[in-house]
């Protein structure tokens, strides 16, 4: 099932390259009836293209993106956004926020949570007994504290908190 518009007429209503609020409101349109098909089990899944972030601001929708949207459809307080290949899976502990932003974003509270909602999901994929592994922030993975402190402040003690929970981190 495809989602949108799919005939010449209805896609000149949105031109290529401009950025405005009807497309945005279109795409959030379309997801919803996505996430509504899917929650009633009239469809398996949803896979999703892109969205404009801009767009979605200029339609006044609070989203910056797929993950916190589909979350908030789904009711669900706890999302993760991850990329999957057949050798490795990447789920991201801060999602659309500046990179300037991420030292504050990375508590050990946020970095423990994202660590549990991954292993309590990977079986679900597949990966019975999941490893996972956490890349530090800061360069060498700050260098035992040379090149930047979130990996000793930060980083350390949640890996060391989700080991104390069983998981195999």
């Amino acid at each position: 099932v495809l989602y949108g518009p799919t005939r010449a007429d209805a896609l000149s209503q949105y031109p290529v390259g401009v950025v405005n609020a009807e497309s945005g409101r279109r795409a959030y349109d379309e997801i919803l009836r996505a996430v509504s098909d899917a929650r009633a089990g009239r469809i398996d899944g949803i896979v999703t293209a892109p969205i404009n972030k801009a767009a979605f601001a200029a339609a006044g929708l609070p989203w910056k993106g797929h993950t916190d949207l589909l979350a908030h459809l789904c009711g669900v307080s706890e999302a993760g956004m991850m990329f999957w290949s057949e050798k490795l899976r990447v789920v991201l502990a801060t999602v659309h926020i500046p990179l300037a932003e991420v030292p504050r974003a990375l508590t050990r509270e946020r970095l423990l949570g994202i660590i549990r909602l991954t292993a309590a999901s990977l079986p679900r994929f597949g990966i019975a007994a999941p490893r996972i592994a956490v890349a530090g922030l800061n360069p060498h993975a700050g260098e035992a504290g040379l090149l930047g402190g979130e990996e000793l402040a930060t980083i350390a003690p949640a890996i060391a908190a989700a080991r104390t929970e069983g998981l195999d981190v």
